[in-house]
Formats: structure tokens, C-alpha cells, sequence
């Protein structure tokens, strides 16, 4: 059975149609990966300080030491270090953490425990003069 010439125009009719929808997407296509290429940047040509933004590091409980200041968890990294404050007794320990690792003053450290801001200072310098020597001892042993 042929086709009659009514149907041969209705196909041919379609096809055009079909072709210009086609040419469409693909002009639509090329013209959004030429606005791509002028907007994005690959990751390899980005700032390393970018880079280092959107970085996500994985912290495992193995690679810290946690104290617990004032409800907080103060996290010390260095395992050398962390010995060395554990040596501290339990008041000198949180002196020295509320001051250096929640950046309290000696006098809110004072106010905080109850003490006068000099002992909070004694206190803290008789502390790191104690890890130090507990930090020189562990060189020398290595």
C-alpha cells in the first residue's frame, strides 16, 4: 500500500519540524557549554588557599586529646603536648586551657573560679614552665 501524497507531506512536514527542534537543543547545548567554559574554572587552576576552603578533613578520636573546660570540649592535637598537660593537676590544667584555648582573660579565668586574677597568673606560668621542662624531658628521651 502507498503512501498517498497527503500523507508524503504530513511526514515531510514532520521531519522539518523534527530537524528544527533538534538544531535547537544542540544550538541550546553548544550555547551552554561556551557560557560554562567563560564562568567556571577548573579545580586545578583555583588558588590553593581556595582549595584548602573547601577542604574537609576527617577528625578521628585517635588524633586528639580531649578536655572538657567549663562544658566544652577542648581538643589538643599535638600527643606530646597533651601529656604534658595531663601531668598538670586538675585546676592549673583548666587555668591553662580556659586561657589559651577559649581565650579567657586572667581575670574572667578569676572570676570564673572563684580566684584573684595574680594566683590565675601564677598559676598559668608555673604551668607552662612545668610543661616545659615535661617536654624537654620527652626530647631528651627520644
Amino acid at each position: 500500500m502507498k503512501p498517498s501524497d497527503f500523507q508524503k507531506t504530513i511526514q515531510c512536514q514532520f521531519d522539518c519540524k523534527l530537524k528544527r527542534v533538534v538544531k535547537g537543543i544542540v544550538r541550546n547545548y553548544r550555547k551552554e557549554l561556551k557560557r560554562r567554559r567563560n564562568k567556571e574554572i577548573s579545580y586545578c587552576e583555583l588558588p590553593e588557599i581556595v582549595v584548602e576552603k573547601l577542604a574537609v578533613w576527617d577528625e578521628y578520636e585517635s588524633d586528639y586529646t580531649a578536655f572538657d573546660v567549663c562544658g566544652i570540649e577542648v581538643r589538643v592535637l599535638d600527643d606530646d603536648l597533651a601529656e604534658a598537660i595531663k601531668y598538670l593537676s586538675e585546676k592549673d590544667r583548666e587555668i591553662l586551657l580556659m586561657y589559651f584555648f577559649l581565650g579567657m582573660s586572667d581575670t574572667e579565668i578569676g572570676d570564673r573560679l572563684k580566684i584573684n586574677r595574680s594566683t590565675s597568673f601564677r598559676s598559668r606560668k608555673n604551668s607552662l614552665e612545668e610543661i616545659n621542662k615535661k617536654l624537654k624531658e620527652n626530647m631528651n628521651d627520644e
